[in-house]
């Protein structure tokens, strides 16, 4: 008995200190949030501005980093913005059609045995879909604030690069310098790979999501096609939303079912066959981790940190398992998270 408490006692500490962990990042989230996306853009931008610094002053190469990471920003926001402005627009001369489909709908559910309360009635009416468009566009006003600071912690993070890595060996010693060196550089090659693959899924899903909105005749079809390209940034949660606003709209402009039925198993299908066949063969191993961890790691950082932590919870998960596999201690981790890690990979680190 003994020697077993001795040795649950260390797993004990780990997972107390885990749940303690867990609870401060969600304690500090409105610092911890900013820093942590500032790191992912470093690794993204890296390649850029280390290249310009080798051709040019630092102070050119840290501005032109900067405007690049903010005309993107801008142009991500101001989309989005336009978007839920265009779907404002666009319902508004359906408001009768709305409401002719919502009772239809409360009078079927009534005919189920399921009649919806007065106070729930109230909440999910058409009126609730114009207010939830307007909440989301003064959120989008308020997330300026957000990345200011994001991009204060960006500035101050490229120029600190080279110094931080200088430092690692007097911090941690020559080898264990080392292995971080080699799993933060994997790392931010993972990211660039899993944004650009990402990216590269999300336009083609919003250029097919706009053909086939037009092929069946479902207004906004640009919008459409933009939120499925903004949303596909979100694994696993974000296809899935991007998929309910259109069929909601196709039930208020179609009035037989069918068609609203068909734009639900076309955009379906869209998703799911770029996002479960395409996708996982052109990440190869930027995404080397189970399926099961991705939608784990997705709702696990979006309960942490809200809406931010379900867009960067992956990358996170990312760069915990490029870590673990550089050190032995944590390595069981790795394997345990990447059950399709390649085994050449696995018995060379093993062998070290």
């Amino acid at each position: 008995m003994k020697p077993h408490h001795l040795s649950s006692r260390p797993a004990a500490m780990w997972m107390i200190a885990s749940i303690l962990g867990v609870a401060a990042l969600h304690w500090i989230q409105v610092i911890a949030v900013p820093i942590a996306f500032s790191l992912f853009l470093i690794a993204l931008v890296w390649p850029i501005h280390d290249r310009l610094t080798a051709l040019t002053r630092q102070w050119v190469a840290l501005t032109v980093s900067v405007l690049l990471l903010i005309l993107v920003m801008v142009g991500f926001f101001l989309a989005t913005g336009y978007g839920i402005n265009a779907i404002t627009k666009g319902l508004s001369p359906y408001a009768p059609r709305m409401h002719e489909v919502y009772a239809a709908v409360a009078h079927w559910l009534e005919g189920q045995g399921m009649p919806l309360s007065p106070a729930l009635a109230n909440q999910i009416g058409p009126g609730w879909v114009f207010g939830l468009l307007q909440g989301a566009a003064t959120r989008i006003n308020a997330v300026a604030g957000f990345l200011t600071l994001i991009l204060i912690f960006l500035i101050l993070g490229l120029l600190e690069v080279a110094d931080v890595r200088s430092r690692l060996p007097h911090a941690f010693g020559d080898a264990t310098a080392a292995r971080l060196a080699e799993a933060c550089g994997e790392t931010a090659w993972k990211f660039r790979r899993y944004i650009l693959v990402r990216t590269f899924i999300s336009v083609l899903t919003g250029l097919l999501t706009w053909l086939f909105a037009l092929l069946v005749g479902l207004d906004l079809a640009g919008v459409w096609g933009g939120l499925a390209f903004v949303l596909n940034y979100i694994p696993f949660i974000g296809p899935i939303i991007a998929v309910i606003p259109p069929v909601i709209f196709a039930f208020v402009q179609f009035e037989p079912w069918l068609l609203p039925l068909l734009v639900l198993a076309g955009m379906t299908l869209i998703q799911f066959s770029l996002g479960n066949l395409l996708e996982p063969r052109l990440e190869g191993r930027a995404l080397a981790i189970s399926p099961f961890v991705v939608v784990v790691s997705v709702f696990f950082w979006g309960l942490v940190w809200g809406i931010p932590g379900a867009f960067i919870g992956v990358p996170l998960t990312i760069a915990f398992v490029t870590v673990c596999h550089q050190f032995h201690e944590t390595r069981w981790i790795a394997r345990l998270l990447t059950p399709r890690m390649e085994r050449q990979e696995v018995a060379e680190r093993d062998s070290e």
